[in-house]
C-alpha cells in the first residue's frame, strides 16, 4: 500500500509518500509534527502498490518525499512512472529506503528508484562513534524516525521558502514597472 499526503502551505504543495509499514508510522509521525500541522491543509489517499499513479494535468513544479520500508514487497514500477512524469514538469523527488532485506528483487527496485528519483537516500544498519553497530532495532527505528522528520521539514521549508522569494520578486518587478 501507498500513503499519499499532499499537504498544502502558501500555494505550495509538498508530497509525503509512504511504503511499508516502518515508512507509515514515519509517514504518521511527520503528519503530527507542528511544523506540518500550522497553517496547511493536509489530503491524504491510500493506494495499492500497483494501481497506476494518476500525475496532475497542470504543469507546476512539485516537491515529492517518498518513504520505503519494506522494498522487496513493493512495486516500484507505477511510482517510478509517476516521479518521472513529475520530474520531466521540473519536479524535485528524493527517496528515502530503509532496507529491512537485501535480495534480488530489492536490489531490482533500488535501481530502478535511483534512475527515477533526483536523490536516492539508503538508511543501512545504524553505527555510533566508534562504529559499533546499533543491537536495538528500537533504538536504530528511533533514530531513523528523527532523521526522516529532519529530512522532511527541511525539505518543506525550502519548498515553501522557495516559492515565497519568488512571489516577492515578482511582487517586486511588477511595482517597477508600475
Amino acid at each position: 500500500m501507498l500513503h499519499f499526503s499532499k499537504i498544502s502551505t502558501k500555494g505550495k504543495d509538498f508530497n509525503l509518500i509512504a511504503s511499508g509499514a516502518l515508512a507509515f508510522k514515519i509517514h504518521n509521525k511527520i503528519l503530527k509534527d507542528e511544523t506540518f500541522m500550522k497553517g496547511t491543509k493536509v489530503s491524504r489517499n491510500l493506494l495499492q502498490s500497483n494501481a497506476v499513479l494518476k500525475a496532475d494535468n497542470n504543469d507546476h513544479k512539485k516537491v515529492f518525499f517518498v518513504i520505503i520500508s519494506d522494498l522487496d514487497k513493493m512495486n516500484a514500477a507505477s511510482l517510478c512512472n509517476m516521479i518521472a512524469k513529475e520530474r520531466a514538469k521540473g519536479s524535485f523527488a528524493v527517496c528515502q529506503v530503509i532496507p529491512m532485506f537485501y535480495n534480488e528483487p530489492s536490489f531490482k527496485a533500488l535501481k530502478m528508484l535511483r534512475q527515477n528519483f533526483d536523490e536516492v537516500i539508503e538508511l543501512n544498519k545504524l553505527t555510533l562513534g566508534g562504529g559499533k553497530a546499533l543491537i536495538s532495532t528500537e533504538q536504530q527505528n528511533c533514530i531513523i524516525t528523527d532523521y526522516s522528520i529532519s529530512m522532511a521539514r527541511i525539505m518543506r521549508n525550502v519548498c515553501v521558502n522557495d516559492h515565497v522569494t519568488k512571489e516577492k520578486e515578482v511582487k517586486k518587478g511588477q511595482l517597477a514597472y508600475a
